[in-house]
């Protein structure tokens, strides 16, 4: 047997690295080398079962990727791991007696790890490739370029790990202290020295190797890390509602009608020979009746005052599925389209609305500033912690939303949650029904009567939802389950009222009736939170 090549360069003061045998590092790369039996017995035996369960659930990408090869060729590739994790663990055993040909025995099954992982990683980025070309869904989920990156890093990155595990390896049993051990020769150093050296100082060039890891670690974050955590939403702290036992009392809002001018008529004589009855094309009984309900002013009682909320009866207020250390948390839902957040700037509406909260109802553990979520952040919630309501309001269309994230908001809504919609322009009203339509193409949209126990408790609206600016009609509608209300659309930019003074042409009336409206959509879907979670509880 020859000699491993010695004439490498090296970094600067690797002549200080000691040449003589290592027992220990050379005891570590046998066992290090046996230990790869586990990861490729575990990929043989997960694998199979895992690749049929999901072939199981998705009939389409099961025909596509048969029609392909690629089923074969995953469960082929299974079956090379085990067989290279075998030849690692018996190499590993036989290395334990240290002379030249365990040595060269080890470095052979090492070799072999390379070409399992590249192959299997080229493997499952066929396939997950013909899935994307054939535009299969998988789970139920579109999948587009990014999703794509995300699936194959989730299947890939074991393999990856143990092909970089092997390269420490490598570079271990390429050590002049290792070899010695094996070989009983001594010499200068190695080309495992010079890697592992270099990797420690990086190099007769620090710049150069600093940037080489910079580039690399951005790849990987732009590529992989950054896709994963879009993808995931981020992590989310469960939703604690305030504990305790409450029964509202009603506070009634009124509505104070402006004074009527009286409008300046033209009378002709009757006796005239000519009688001239133009009408006003303006004048007709339903636009008065329309500018009758626009000049309407919602202004609360002197007694609008609400009790304890709550449920169970009880005096302190407080719902008994809720927690002590309880804080009431406003969430906007991140669609993408323009105006998702109009609120959660200077004009401080999700703030404004979280103050008036407190004042209204005496919780006064509040969050100091509002949330804002992707759809596909509400998944991620625990069944006894998720938000009881979600805001959504935009300016223009609502954004790009996958069908992935339309079954998230769908699952939400029946498993208790409300979500709660305001209209910030026409185009807004417009876009908002087709969006309903895809997320409940089962429910329609109904108008929320004026006695419902959206508007009774705590504050009283006698006559339904004020409408402020109409972008969407002059009613409220809803969508319900099981005679639990789901989803509350307000068509007329109640968000705006809720701002700061001075960014919205609202009067002070106005602002506290769109705070109360509020108000009783949170009673109402704390109340619906409480239940849900009970039931889940048992």
């Amino acid at each position: 047997m020859t000699e491993p090549n010695s004439t490498q360069p090296i970094a600067e003061g690797i002549d200080e690295i000691p040449t003589r045998a290592s027992a220990h590092k050379a005891l570590v790369v046998s066992v290090a080398t046996g230990m790869l039996v586990g990861p490729g017995v575990l990929i043989w035996k997960s694998g199979p079962p895992a690749l049929t369960a999901f072939l199981e659930r998705n009939a389409n990408a099961a025909i596509l990727l048969q029609d392909n090869g690629l089923t074969s060729v995953l469960l082929l590739w299974c079956s090379v791991f085990a067989i290279v994790g075998a030849a690692c663990g018996v190499c590993g055993i036989l290395s334990l007696i240290r002379i030249r040909p365990t040595y060269h025995l080890l470095r052979v099954a090492l070799m072999l790890v390379y070409p399992a992982v590249g192959g299997f990683v080229v493997v499952v980025w066929m396939a997950i490739s013909a899935l994307l070309h054939g535009e299969i869904e998988i789970d139920e989920a579109a999948q587009d370029r990014a999703t794509a990156i995300i699936l194959w890093w989730k299947l890939c990155w074991p393999s990856l790990a143990i092909g970089i595990y092997t390269g420490w390896l490598h570079a271990l049993l390429r050590k002049r202290s290792v070899y010695a051990a094996f070989s009983g020769k001594a010499g200068p150093p190695m080309t495992g020295d010079w890697i592992l050296e270099n990797w420690r100082t990086h190099g007769r060039d620090p710049r150069a190797r600093r940037s080489f890891y910079s580039s690399f670690i951005t790849h990987i974050m732009v590529l992989i890390v950054i896709p994963f955590l879009l993808q995931i939403g981020g992590c989310v702290e469960p939703y604690r509602v305030p504990k305790g036992s409450g029964n509202p009392v009603v506070a009634m809002i009124k509505v104070v009608k402006p004074k009527k001018k009286k409008k300046k008529t033209l009378t002709l004589r009757p006796n005239s020979a000519i009688l001239f009855d133009i009408p006003d094309l303006d004048d007709t009984e339903v636009d008065r009746m329309m500018e009758e309900q626009t000049q309407n002013t919602y202004q609360a009682s002197v007694n609008a005052k609400a009790g304890k909320m709550g449920k169970g009866g009880g005096t302190k207020g407080g719902w008994p599925e809720g927690m002590d250390d309880y804080k009431v948390r406003f969430i906007r839902l991140d669609h993408g389209g323009a105006g998702w957040d109009d609120g959660m700037n200077h004009t401080a509406a999700d703030v404004n609305f979280l103050r008036g909260f407190a004042q209204a109802t005496g919780f006064g553990k509040t969050a100091s500033k509002g949330e804002s979520h992707s759809i596909a952040q509400l998944a991620r919630y625990p069944d006894d912690g998720f938000p009881p309501f979600v805001f959504l309001t935009g300016n223009r269309s609502i954004g790009r939303v996958s069908s992935s994230d339309l079954k998230i908001l769908r699952d939400y809504c029946l498993n208790g949650g409300l979500l709660i919609v305001d209209a910030g322009s026409p185009e807004f009203d417009r876009s908002f029904k087709q969006f309903i339509r895809q997320v409940f193409p089962d429910k329609q949209l109904l108008d929320i009567a004026d006695d419902d126990m959206l508007y009774q408790l705590p504050y009283g609206f006698p006559n339904g939802a004020p409408a402020f600016w109409h972008h969407g009609g002059r009613r409220a509608l809803g969508l319900k389950h099981e005679g639990r209300w789901i989803t509350f659309y307000h068509p007329g930019d109640m968000n705006d009222a809720w701002k700061s003074p001075g960014y919205s042409d609202v009067t002070p009336e106005m602002r506290d009736a769109a705070m109360h409206l509020g108000v009783n959509l949170v009673y109402y879907a704390f109340n619906q939170w409480n239940d849900a979670v009970a039931k889940k509880r048992k």
